[in-house]
């Protein structure tokens, strides 16, 4: 992917639209695909980008499809953080950086697996955008919005048990 964006870059003197990066990475695969002496691709990819015309989203699949989406999870147990996206991808447009990387960490924690807690070694987030250079949040930086989410779910758990049971 790198070299074919600085191939771009070099021939026509501009970046490269992320769209037409997904689709030459989605027909590489369907190619292999249509021969039997070379296995398919067996991973699926997720791309962001933001170019020109603003952020994207891509999933690829080792068939050669692709597709765009507002948001998206993919592997093994993704399908609980999925279903959390689906129902809050509505809001986004109206949230803070902060906000959106909440929502990503909680579609996160969905997919672990029964007594697994979220921490600062088994996750990272990544950030880019429109005048924002590519960075990782990770550590000590990391650790404070996965306090604040714990904090949001506790309040919420709290208010879901005095709805449930007025008595208390």
């Amino acid at each position: 992917m790198r070299t074919e964006v600085l191939n771009h870059k070099f021939v026509y003197g501009a970046p490269m639209q992320g769209g037409r990066l997904v689709l030459d990475l989605a027909d590489m695969h369907q190619q292999c695909t249509q021969s039997y002496v070379r296995r398919p691709y067996g991973v699926g990819l997720l791309v962001a980008a933001y170019d020109q015309t603003g952020p994207h989203l891509y999933l690829t699949e080792p068939s050669g499809n692709y597709f765009e989406y507002f948001a998206m999870a993919i592997g093994s147990r993704s399908q609980t953080s999925r279903t959390y996206l689906e129902r809050e991808f509505e809001n986004f447009a109206t949230c803070s950086l902060d906000d959106l990387i909440k929502h990503a960490l909680r579609a996160l924690a969905s997919t672990l697996a029964g007594d697994a807690v979220l921490d600062t070694k088994s996750a990272s987030i990544s950030v880019v955008g429109k005048d924002k250079a590519f960075h990782t949040i990770e550590g000590a930086a990391l650790q404070t919005y996965l306090d604040a989410i714990e904090v949001d779910g506790a309040v919420a758990m709290e208010e879901e048990e005095v709805v449930a049971n007025p008595d208390i």
